[in-house]
């Protein structure tokens, strides 16, 4: 794992497809509303398609007035799905070329799902690695 990194893991009493078709097309503004430096996530816009294949984009809008474009790389239901941020327009741009978001859904029984999330960023350079990291490590969890 990439020091750079931040994995979250929980369970959740519903079965598997239910867990990831809730996550996948999650409103953004609901679970990104912003921690210290942290911009909160205020809306979405150019979504290609409904968030359920590879290659469909949007750009994402911040409260600092700044934005960046997602992009869905993987999508297979109801196990995995994975999408790559870049083109940060504000302060993150500074730091970081991009981050890579990856989730994993598992569950043996029907009414239980194990779910895990990581997200790295990919520094911009050598002295901004130091900054992200303590965003990593201790914004990000928060």
């Amino acid at each position: 794992m990439s020091l750079l990194s931040a994995t979250v893991t929980a369970e959740t009493a519903v079965s598997q497809k239910v867990a990831f078709e809730h996550i996948v097309p999650i409103d953004l503004t609901t679970i990104f509303t912003g921690y210290g430096p942290l911009p909160a996530v205020t809306g979405i816009k150019q979504q290609t398609g409904n968030w359920d294949a590879a290659g469909q984009t949007r750009i994402v809008l911040l409260s600092d007035g700044s934005s960046a474009q997602e992009l869905l790389t993987r999508y297979e239901h109801p196990h995995y799905f994975s999408y790559t941020v870049s083109g940060f327009t504000g302060t993150l741009g500074l730091l970081a070329t991009s981050a890579d978001g990856q989730w994993w859904f598992s569950g043996e029984e029907p009414s239980k799902t194990q779910i895990k999330w990581q997200y790295t960023f990919n520094a911009r350079s050598g002295f901004t690695a130091p900054i992200l990291w303590i965003i990593t490590q201790v914004l990000w969890r928060g």
